[in-house]
């Protein structure tokens, strides 16, 4: 019945076949030596882990592309914080409390550049950063060094 349904402590993933680290979750199995179900935090089967990992992957490319843009002048640092949360225009006017427009607007480095104080404040605290973060260019060289890729605009 439910020991059909639920693994065996022995098929939780072992801490040996670990891909990705930062996914952890808790999983329940039944234990035949206690006969009694248990709880067991691991990380994730081989699988999901090489799925997530090919997840987080693909958001550092799109995060390299975005500085790129920036670097070329073609977009704001907005938009490299906005993807870095994995935001997109709809979720960062919520959170922030700014009209959908007016976030497309601060994409571009024009409307970026023309931000009032209060607007800082507001997508500083709704992307967890801080108004230097936001407004400093020379953060971007600092993540690419970081990162171990070179960005070229």
């Amino acid at each position: 019945m439910a020991e059909d349904i639920i693994p065996l402590k022995e098929e939780i993933p072992s801490e040996g076949e670990i891909i990705y680290k930062n996914n952890r979750e808790l999983f329940y199995s039944f234990d035949k030596k206690k006969n009694c179900y248990t709880q067991h935090v691991s990380y994730q089967y081989e699988a999901n882990q090489v799925i997530i990992k090919q997840g987080w992957d693909e958001l550092e490319n799109r995060l390299v592309e975005i500085i790129k843009k920036i670097n070329a002048g073609k977009l704001s640092p907005l938009a490299y914080f906005m993807e870095r949360s994995q935001m997109d225009v709809t979720m960062l006017a919520q959170y922030s409390g700014i009209r959908k427009w007016r976030v497309r607007k601060h994409l571009v480095p024009k409307g970026f550049h023309k931000l009032s104080q209060e607007e800082k404040n507001q997508y500083a605290q709704a992307l967890d950063i801080s108004i230097d973060q936001l407004t400093n260019p020379e953060i971007f060289i600092q993540i690419t060094k970081s990162n171990g890729k070179e960005v070229n605009g």
